[in-house]
């Protein structure tokens, strides 16, 4: 794999698109394009962007900008930059199934990595894991800021503090009985990191000693649960402790986001002073976030990490079961989205998306059409589902650039097309601005400044290549 990365990373700066080669070049050029930046105002027909060592060196109207004489060009003519896509909220090793615990245990980090890769084929240069493996996410995160491996750009939480492992209450527990308690408390401690259901037990000077040594660890961000995963209207944490959780993760300069499910545990979070509020589209049933709570969002400036899905999507859960949970919270969902919109909110673009295996998607009773939950495609599907939303199409591009890199406070690197930052990019083949369906055109990606064959992409799929039986024999 490793030999095979190298040649991809030698061969990419010839990739298609007109594309001249220099031995001696560092410096690459694309012209003619029509720039999209988040940070803009508008489009810039018969644009120009430098890129040197991995930043843009320049980027505006071909008539502002000289272009070095040394340098690769790309000619872009006909096509729209935008750039580098993010999802806040994803989960790179979602495989919670027995089988994929099992058979790959120990090799955890080739499913996220092939989830990474998965992200980046389609145009995610960065995401952001909000529930996963430590020792797993760290060493597929350390693999890729290293170049042992390439993919998409990743950030992580580790475990959502409050809620215990993969075979426990919270998200398994029926598979436990099928495996040895000693496997059951090896998987669930990899997840947990001493930060699980334990804490609700505690009191807020014990929490929070608890989260001082795991915002210690090597995690990008924080993530605790303000309401349950399961049973989704219990409250977990009281309003002290929630205070205490965000305070230890400020003290160690990283951001702090919430999961919640309830109105009330949504304005509980928000008076804890977190960052970001993670699915807060998802409010129960029947009761969609009050009028007071939508204000106080916009006030405070608070981001809201939303899983939108479009109504084809929700048409097909009603026809399946109108009362099933996810008809009902998701139809209330759509309802909280549109309202956030119209209020001011500030969105960020989230999928909760994995690696799905193509043998259990055929097996699963779940709805087909506009899955949100499949890394590499779910994006694509919440971008039509914001536009269905009335967002407008500036700000759907920013909820998945701009609004995210600043909620993650990465926006000195990352998030838009300007001088400095980080050389992150997507030339489509159509103008996203006219429909949300033109972010599938993609023609070329660019990560830190080098053209990525997205066709060699995932390298060595573990998941994503389990097809059913009769299409195996195919």
């Amino acid at each position: 794999m490793m030999q095979h990365f190298k040649h991809i990373v030698g061969l990419c700066l010839a990739f298609t698109l007109g594309l001249t080669t220099s031995a001696q070049a560092d410096t690459t050029v694309i012209t003619g394009g029509t720039l999209i930046d988040s940070a803009g105002t508008g489009p810039i027909a018969d644009a120009v962007m430098v890129i040197r060592d991995g930043r843009i060196q320049a980027a505006g109207p071909r008539t502002a900008i000289e272009l070095p004489a040394d340098a690769r060009e790309i000619d872009a003519t006909g096509k729209f930059i935008i750039p580098g896509l993010m999802d806040a909220n994803v989960h790179l090793y979602l495989n919670l199934d027995l089988e994929t615990l099992i058979k790959y245990e120990g090799r955890y980090q080739d499913i996220i990595i092939e989830g990474a890769q998965l992200a980046l084929k389609t145009g995610q240069t960065t995401v952001f894991d909000t529930w996963g493996p430590y020792p797993a996410l760290k060493k597929a995160r350390d693999m890729l800021n290293s170049g042992e491996a390439i993919g998409s750009r990743i950030y992580f939480a580790g475990n959502i503090i409050g809620f215990d492992g993969p075979l426990s209450a919270d998200f398994r527990e029926a598979a436990a009985a099928h495996v040895s308690k000693a496997m059951v408390s090896r998987l669930n401690a990899d997840w947990e990191q001493d930060t699980g259901r334990d804490l609700m037990w505690m009191g807020p000077d014990e929490v929070r000693g608890k989260v001082d040594a795991y915002a210690a660890k090597d995690v990008d961000f924080l993530k605790y649960g303000a309401s349950g995963h399961v049973a989704m209207e219990f409250i977990t944490f009281s309003p002290r402790v929630q205070k205490e959780i965000v305070a230890a993760g400020h003290a160690a300069g990283k951001t702090v986001q919430v999961h919640t499910t309830s109105t009330e545990s949504l304005d509980m979070a928000i008076d804890a002073g977190v960052d970001i509020l993670t699915h807060c589209d998802i409010t129960g049933p029947v009761k969609t976030i009050p009028e007071a709570t939508l204000a106080k969002m916009v006030e405070r400036g608070i981001p809201c990490s939303i899983v939108p899905i479009t109504q084809r999507r929700l048409d097909a859960y009603i026809e399946q079961d109108p009362n099933q949970v996810m008809a009902t919270y998701q139809g209330i969902g759509r309802k909280n989205i549109a309202n956030m919109i119209k209020a001011g909110v500030s969105i960020l673009l989230s999928t909760d998306a994995g690696v799905k295996s193509p043998l259990l998607m055929a097996e699963s009773k779940q709805p087909k059409v506009d899955m949100r939950t499949e890394l590499g495609e779910g994006h694509f599907n919440a971008f039509t589902a914001l536009e269905e939303l009335g967002m407008a199409p500036l700000e759907i591009l920013r909820s998945a650039t701009l609004n995210t890199a600043k909620a993650y406070k990465l926006d000195g690197d990352l998030g838009s097309l300007e001088a400095g930052k980080i050389a992150d990019l997507v030339i489509l083949d159509a103008n996203p601005l006219d429909a949300a369906a033109n972010y599938r055109s993609i023609h070329m990606v660019i990560k830190d400044g080098v053209v990525v064959d997205t066709d060699a992409l995932p390298l060595a799929p573990v998941v994503s290549n389990q097809m059913p039986p009769e299409e195996a024999k195919e």
